[in-house]
């Protein structure tokens, strides 16, 4: 409503901030909703009830979406997975590695609507919704080798006690009640957890597959990335999202200068500096940062600021934006769930935002030397960041990276000497005024030049 009711002249860009994502989730492709949204206006004149209007036109959206497009057929062999009913894999360690190994194994590209990560705030709607997403894409099509999508929920040990004692019922209605089984076809199912004791996960122990190494057969992250980044900058046709690493041996290398510097020295990049400074994520604070770079929002008084619309309203969905996730020494492994939705599945879904990763859009992550609790390295810490077809990879040191010294930092060091060697006349209280002033300009410029170097950054 109230986009419908703005005519500040940027009614398109708000659309494509806070209506497009939630399509997204529905077709991936996406990259422009206004017929639809115009349609839904239509239908909303009409006197049609809001809900079975959204229906309406979210159905349009599934017949042609692209989700499925890489699903495997129904006659596929699948093994370890058994077709038609629940699977459960127990996966302690790097549980989201197994999850996109195993749908790299049937050569599928998993899309946010076929993996539910488990919160605590997670709700026994979300799980339902799977559940029938799972079981209804079986009767869309009645060829006799259809294609057939992996459904997965993840996490169900994180679920609220009151939750999961819900999901469990639903279970047991859903996939496990005889005269259900009966009527459904090959459906795909799986629910990994890191903790086989869980009720949830008892509820499935008679269907539990043994986990075991497969080759896979679908390289993810080249079909999702582009490869290079002088590609990523050229083409604009077949473009893809881009992501690079940087790391370092040591600390102190100037990551963070580094990268700041790569992106600089080309022309019309927006950076976006996203910080992850603590063992948990404020996942809503994090999903406002990655919008910074749109020009339309409204403010907290449900209003359009007109100033900032006209500044950046030229904005196009061809402009490149850079992304870069400084990720901090004190990051704990569930890291891995929000690069995981957001590298693999290219979505993130919060309680009061959606973020879907486009073809314009790049990712800089800055990794840790060392971490703080943890002395394992970044590859088993941040273990989806480093799959077996590699993401490019920068190694910052001092060959590509050297310190430089601009004119404020040589200019301070000039006067260090003098002090240092006598050339200075001055009486003693001037002497240390005028060293002590020195000396904070140097480490202020050499600060601003290297951040690395005096404060913490890794």
């Amino acid at each position: 409503d109230q986009i419908s009711l703005c005519d500040c002249g940027c009614w398109d860009g708000l659309v494509s901030k806070y209506i497009l994502p939630y399509f997204q989730r529905l077709d991936h492709s996406l990259q422009n909703v206004s017929k639809i949204v115009d349609e839904w206006k239509t239908l909303l004149k009409k006197k049609e009830e809001p809900l079975q209007s959204l229906g309406q036109l979210s159905s349009k959206i599934l017949i042609n979406s692209k989700n499925n497009e890489t699903a495997p057929y129904c006659l596929t062999n699948v093994s370890p997975l058994c077709r038609g009913e629940p699977n459960l894999i127990i996966q302690s360690k790097k549980g989201f590695a197994k999850v996109s190994n195993l749908y790299k194994c049937l050569k599928m590209i998993p899309r946010s609507e076929h993996v539910l990560i488990c919160k605590e705030t997670t709700t026994e709607e979300e799980v339902e919704c799977l559940l029938l997403r799972t079981l209804l894409c079986t009767k869309k099509d009645n060829k006799q080798n259809s294609q057939i999508p992996l459904y997965c929920l993840v996490g169900p040990e994180k679920l609220a006690m009151r939750t999961s004692t819900k999901v469990i019922k639903l279970l047991q209605h859903m996939l496990l009640s005889q005269s259900e089984l009966r009527q459904m076809h090959s459906y795909l199912f799986v629910m990994f957890s890191s903790n086989g004791e869980n009720e949830i996960a008892v509820t499935l122990q008679h269907f539990e597959r043994k986990s075991k190494e497969v080759i896979a057969l679908l390289h993810m992250e080249d079909s999702l990335y582009m490869k290079e980044w002088r590609s990523f900058l050229t083409e604009r046709s077949n473009r893809k999202p881009f992501v690079q690493l940087y790391k370092s041996e040591d600390v102190g290398m100037g990551k963070t200068w580094k990268i700041k510097h790569d992106i600089e020295k080309e022309e019309k990049l927006e950076r976006i500096y996203v910080r992850f400074n603590s063992s948990t994520i404020d996942w809503d604070s994090t999903i406002n940062k990655f919008w910074q770079h749109h020009p339309c929002q409204f403010n907290n008084d449900s209003k359009m600021d007109n100033q900032e619309i006209v500044t950046k309203k030229k904005r196009s969905k061809d402009d490149l934006v850079v992304y870069h996730l400084d990720i901090s020494s004190c990051v704990n492994k569930e890291m891995n769930d929000f690069l995981f939705q957001l590298l693999y599945l290219q979505h993130i879904d919060t309680d009061g935002r959606s973020f879907h990763v486009n073809p314009n859009m790049a990712f800089f992550i800055e990794i840790p030397s060392k971490f703080d609790s943890f002395s394992e390295t970044a590859a088993d810490v941040l273990y989806t960041l480093f799959p077996s077809s590699n993401f490019p990879t920068v190694d910052v040191n001092k060959d590509n990276n050297p310190f430089q010294f601009g004119k404020e930092e040589q200019y301070c060091i000039k006067w260090i000497k003098e002090f240092q060697t006598g050339k200075l006349r001055c009486g003693e209280f001037v002497d240390i005024f005028v060293v002590l002033n020195i000396c904070c300009i140097f480490f202020l410029c050499l600060q601003q030049a290297y951040k690395v170097e005096f404060v913490k950054v890794d």
